[in-house]
């Protein structure tokens, strides 16, 4: 069904559950079976949740996340009709669809072009910055939302798409949590936060460090699954036992001691689950499926994501930051630091050191400029296109492929890109989305949105209606105050069937 139908299906309360379609029946059990949270009744009906299921297209999502703004015409919008002095040494090459073309640096991701919906008329914040772009994205809010700034940037008081998710649907695997960022990096972890939700529906950071982890590192793990000193899984076993031994009071009974108890059980399943364990061991993957998706830091994080996917965590957003060693360099903010994600001020395409601002405050980014960089992009991507689908695991995840801005149509001083957001691309694929399209377009040099322009905010709306959940009503905050779910975002209709 189309996001924009209004009609409204009505639930049978006298039939078996039995009799349901298997979407419904998975949604009433879960409820049945108090996945949801306090207060859900106060959001949407059962009724009108059970609808929405019906008709939603996906039923997990997967968010790609490349930080520090990647730019739109070495990727998705070549331009080889802009300024010579200005454009892109890559030139454009053919893809899996007649007429489409991408930058000649992705040339395994075009091949997947029939996969994707590339949308090409993005626009994101009216502030072209990094912390403001990925909150956008994050939330489906304005930065700068009246209703919802907090203190700072950081304590932007809108949940996460991620978390609004969860809140509505819940989870199918409980012993994992519903929203996850692997490994969680930079922005996404400054940002990240449930807002005016239970702070149980924030997402699970897996990493430890703002800047990120090496994933491909040997013996990497999640560190927050370690069991204390001397807290073993026997030990654990035995307390698991014991609890359930005092939960036979009435105290026990009620809601309150029912949702210590729920939250206890998950604990247990979190730290001593098989399945839990499977989901973040790469030991488990065939070697042609490492070597694959590259054995480096990007291929283990995109893996990590269609392994959580696997695993049924509903919302999964993968962030990568390259770690500093893979050009044996320190980290940013140290001398001769690297901070190695996709902010090319200086020397977009050219590997060495420039001596522009970066440079001067010991952040250069030099070691790994688009033309290095793309190649593991597109190597990954692929990948986990390939991967989803062949194991059946596309058709009912929405992956995304975003970043927080684009970069300027024109090169500076210094031979670098500076921050853009008044034209950027990002592509969608899985969950019904037609492949095979480009949406939107952009000027000769991508400077300017020219056609269908959309918005973070459109983006949040799209994930929403793919997911079935009706943006028609509405969310409520702790006093009551009923909010949209986006900042007055649409569906991008071209995205559904």
């Amino acid at each position: 069904m189309h996001p924009g139908d209004s009609k409204r299906f009505q639930t049978d309360q006298t039939m078996p559950i039995d009799n349901l379609n298997p979407v419904r029946r998975r949604l009433l059990k879960s409820l049945s079976i108090g996945l949801f949270s306090q207060g859900l009744g106060e959001l949407l009906t059962w009724q009108q949740i059970a609808a929405a299921a019906e008709r939603r297209q996906a039923r997990n999502v997967l968010v790609i996340y490349e930080e520090g703004g990647i730019s739109q015409m070495d990727s998705w919008d070549p331009k080889p009709d802009a300024p010579v002095d200005h454009r892109s040494p890559f030139a454009p090459i053919a893809t899996s669809v007649p007429g489409t073309h991408f930058s000649s640096l992705m040339p395994q991701v075009a091949q997947h072009a029939h996969r994707l919906s590339v949308v090409r008329s993005m626009t994101s914040t009216r502030v072209a910055g990094h912390i403001e772009g990925c909150l956008e994205f994050m939330k489906g809010y304005r930065f700068d939302s009246p209703l919802f700034q907090g203190s700072d940037l950081r304590s932007h008081r809108f949940p996460d798409i991620g978390s609004v998710v969860t809140e509505q649907l819940g989870s199918e695997r409980p012993e994992l949590p519903d929203y996850i960022l692997c490994p969680g990096a930079n922005l996404p972890n400054h940002v990240g936060n449930a807002g005016f939700l239970h702070k149980s529906r924030a997402p699970w950071k897996l990493g430890t460090r703002s800047l990120g982890e090496d994933v491909a590192a040997p013996g990497w793990h999640v560190k927050s699954l370690d069991p204390l000193p001397g807290l073993d899984h026997t030990r654990l076993s035995q307390r698991e036992t014991l609890l359930k031994g005092l939960d036979t009071g009435e105290s026990a009974r009620t809601a309150v001691g029912t949702s210590f108890q729920r939250n206890y059980e998950h604990a247990f399943d979190l730290l001593t689950s098989p399945q839990v364990q499977r989901a973040f061991s790469f030991e488990t993957e065939k070697p042609e499926t490492l070597d694959r998706y590259g054995r480096d830091h990007r291929g283990m994080c995109y893996l990590l994501g269609r392994k959580l996917i696997e695993a049924d965590v509903r919302f999964v957003t993968v962030t990568v930051i390259q770690p500093a060693q893979l050009v044996g360099r320190l980290n940013n903010g140290e001398p001769k630091g690297a901070f190695l994600n996709w902010d090319h001020h200086e020397g977009i395409y050219r590997n060495g050191p420039c001596g522009g601002p970066q440079a001067m405050n010991n952040g250069e980014r030099y070691g790994l400029p688009h033309p290095v960089m793309m190649p593991s992009l597109d190597r990954s991507l692929s990948a986990l296109l390939e991967d989803l689908d062949q194991r059946g695991l596309l058709a009912e995840t929405l992956v995304c492929f975003i970043t927080e801005m684009g970069r300027t149509p024109r090169l500076n001083k210094w031979q670098g890109r500076d921050h853009w957001a008044r034209a950027m691309s990002i592509a969608f694929a899985g969950a019904g989305v037609p492949g095979g399209q480009v949406i939107g377009a952009t000027d000769r040099e991508a400077g300017d949105v020219i056609s269908h322009p959309y918005t973070p905010y459109d983006y949040a709306e799209t994930i929403y209606r793919k997911l079935g959940i009706d943006t028609d009503q509405r969310l409520k905050m702790s006093d009551g105050l009923p909010v949209a779910y986006s900042d007055g975002g649409r569906p991008m209709t071209e995205l559904f069937v």
